[in-house]
């Protein structure tokens, strides 16, 4: 029984070992990289539009590849795509043509693609597409001289076709702080946003953060330029961390330590060139949004308010500044002993 037992443990032991390195086998198999991303395209009602697709195979021997194509939503709220079948009602995926639809990718080579898209004269606002590069030849690597991809990787395409009717139009659903108190830095900030017209939409702007009626640093909303696309919101995130101490991510040989949940591990980071930026008080974030509403830039304000307070070394700070105090008030007043003591 127990030899059984000893067996059975060795068993569930290969096979976590074999599963914990399937994921790694099957990435390093499959090693195509696609450009540019995503691709935002703009066309009227019956006329159509190009553009060209890159795509480079970066692994080490020559890869068939095809090309399929899908549509795509927003997975959540946090800008990532899912990718769909296109079903019987999306017949817009039938105005879609590509140059080639399967070719051979030499390694280390860029190819492209020419991809059309022949709007008809009833089509209006967003519509959008994912245009999928995968394997041609799929099967074991030994009755094939191509790399077997294991995988596919796309390339998002947003079109846009202007028509009557099209509406840009962007709602500032939420805009909070992490926290009201922070004891060190970073404060993190999140935007969530909605989509209240029918075509996507891509806002920008920066939050002010503000002391006494002074800005002391000015941070960016979503600098990648992600878009939120209709009837959909989406969080854009930023932090201010630009402090003395602040907590960063752990690093351990250069990679990120993370925990249970995956989240990265905080450690506080004192880096003594930073002192003159210690943190302390009441600070105000002013949000400023906007985004193209067609024919303008239009701007969407907030404002959230937050304290730091460093209370673990508030009493070594109020000790040094109590010092520091003491020693001024000293040499003030021997200084003014002397001084009167030269008039004598």
């Amino acid at each position: 029984m127990r030899s059984w037992s000893l067996l059975s443990a060795g068993l569930i032991l290969l096979t976590s070992f074999f599963l914990s390195f399937a994921p790694a086998l099957a990435a390093a198999e499959f090693n195509l990289t696609t450009s540019p991303l995503p691709v935002d395209l703009v066309t009227t009602p019956g006329h159509s539009v190009s553009t060209t697709l890159r795509v480079q195979n970066s692994g080490a021997q020559a890869a068939n590849i095809k090309i399929s194509l899908k549509k795509f939503k927003a997975a959540g709220t946090n800008g990532t795509p899912q990718l769909l079948s296109p079903g019987p009602a999306d017949t817009f995926v039938n105005w879609v043509s590509f140059s080639k639809t399967t070719f051979v990718a030499q390694p280390g080579q860029w190819n492209e693609v020419t991809m059309t898209v022949n709007a008809p004269v009833g089509a209006a606002f967003g519509y959008y597409f994912a245009v999928v590069f995968s394997n041609a030849s799929p099967g074991p690597a030994s009755k094939t001289t191509a790399a077997q991809l294991q995988g596919a990787v796309a390339t998002l395409v947003l079109l846009d076709v202007k028509a009557p009717g099209e509406k840009r139009s962007l709602d500032v659903v939420n805009f909070k702080s992490a926290h009201g108190l922070y004891e060190y830095l970073p404060a993190n900030f999140s935007i969530e946003v909605k989509n209240t017209g029918n075509v996507h939409v891509i806002p920008s702007g920066n939050i002010f953060i503000q002391k006494g009626g002074k800005t002391i640093a000015t941070l960016d909303v979503n600098p990648s330029g992600g878009n939120v696309l209709p009837s959909t919101n989406r969080i854009f995130k930023t932090s201010w961390k630009d402090g003395f101490p602040v907590f960063e991510p752990k690093l351990v040989n250069g990679e990120v330590v993370v925990d249970k949940h995956a989240q990265p591990v905080q450690h506080l980071s004192w880096n003594f060139t930073h002192m003159g930026k210690l943190r302390f008080g009441h600070y105000t974030a002013h949000m400023v949004l906007t985004y193209d509403n067609g024919s303008r830039d239009v701007p969407i304000e907030s404002y959230v308010s937050f304290w730091v307070v460093p209370w673990k070394i508030l009493p070594i700070i109020i000790l040094v500044i109590a010092l520091l105090g003491v020693g001024l008030w000293t040499s003030g007043r021997g200084l003014w002993q002397r001084v009167n003591k030269n008039r004598r």
